[in-house]
């Protein structure tokens, strides 16, 4: 159980470490085309719905269903940008979103397995996962998520302002 915790607390810390790196160097060093600022906050909603499912709803046979249909589609759709991202990155901003990718679905099997320190388990062998501290991340995570989403709509959508070309 304390190696789940460790590496739970490992992966989510590091996850959050290099998200911020990529939203506030490299995205703000080399400024958000308007696909971007509508698409990134769509990753970041199909990922806090998953959030919404473990921390507020039982596990049951449909939730878990549910949300294993909104882990793939949000482990699909942060890959939407790649396209533009190959175009408009550079090289360093380019191995960051891998290993975001790499990270995402880890997070949310983290996130699943943690299921049961919010609600009884809809398999037996999950109790074994409940963690108070792994808990308290999640909210944590919860919570910041929340306010990155809210952040990614007003400062990308409202506050930033593109430069006119000449």
């Amino acid at each position: 159980m304390i190696y789940f915790e460790i590496i739970s607390i490992i992966i989510i810390m590091t996850h959050g470490m290099i998200m911020c790196l990529d939203e506030f160097y490299f995205h703000h060093k080399r400024k958000l085309p308007k696909w971007e600022r509508l698409g990134h906050p769509i990753d970041t909603l199909f990922f806090f719905f998953c959030f919404l499912i473990v921390l507020f709803f039982p596990m049951t046979k449909l939730t878990v269903i549910l949300f294993f249909i909104l882990s793939f589609i949000s482990s699909l759709i942060i890959v939407k940008d790649e396209f533009i991202h190959a175009k408009s990155c550079c090289i360093k901003e380019n191995y960051l979103h891998a290993i975001l990718f790499v990270f995402h679905p880890i997070l949310l099997i983290i996130l699943f397995l943690s299921w049961s320190s919010f609600t009884k388990s809809y398999f037996s062998g999950l109790e074994n996962f409940n963690s108070i501290i792994v808990k308290n991340i999640i909210y944590f995570q919860f919570v910041t998520t929340a306010l990155f989403f809210i952040y990614q709509i007003i400062f990308w959508n409202f506050i930033y302002k593109e430069k006119s070309k000449l």
